[in-house]
């Protein structure tokens, strides 16, 4: 009987660090658990305050573009730069958290930036027949800053309230 008795404690200490090991990574790293909907009341705040931290870390003005959020899966997209009407498309389906919903934001805001002429567009298109979407250097640019900017702005969305994460 104490046998069983001693199974029944080691399982519940098993199933109780389970539940507190969860609940620290849910704490700690909480951006790459939920997704935007979970955490976020307006997306489309979230990207004015996007464009409003690019503008101000680059010194430039970015005409706000039309972002789309999509929400039909796509195989391989997760947002895509359209030059022709000056907008943002951002497959949902496929951002499955915070982290990698905000780094396509980011880079896709970088793309309207400094690929919205005509003449971006060429060279871009230029680098793309060249070396290839994965060595061209405005998209690895792109991918850079935002990578390398986004501690920065989740720290802003947070202290703003426009990403909550006590869900």
């Amino acid at each position: 009987m104490s046998e069983i008795l001693d199974l029944l404690v080691v399982g519940y200490w098993i199933v109780m660090g389970f539940i507190i090991i969860l609940v620290f990574i849910k704490v700690l790293i909480p951006q790459y658990i939920f997704s935007i909907d979970d955490v976020c009341v307006s997306k489309d705040q979230v990207c004015d305050c996007v464009v409003e931290f690019i503008e101000k870390d680059l010194g430039i003005s970015v005409q706000n573009p039309t972002i789309c959020f999509d929400y039909r899966p796509n195989d391989e997209l997760r947002g895509v730069y359209h030059q022709q009407n000056h907008s943002i498309t951002l497959y949902l389906d496929n951002l499955e958290n915070v982290h990698s919903w905000i780094l396509t934001l980011i880079e896709e805001i970088h793309h309207s930036a400094f690929v919205s002429t005509k003449s971006g567009i060429k060279l871009y298109e230029l680098y793309d027949r060249k070396v290839g979407y994965e060595n061209n250097p405005l998209e690895y640019a792109a991918k850079l800053y935002a990578v390398k900017n986004f501690r920065s702005i989740h720290r802003k969305l947070k202290k703003q309230g426009l990403i909550r994460y006590k869900v």
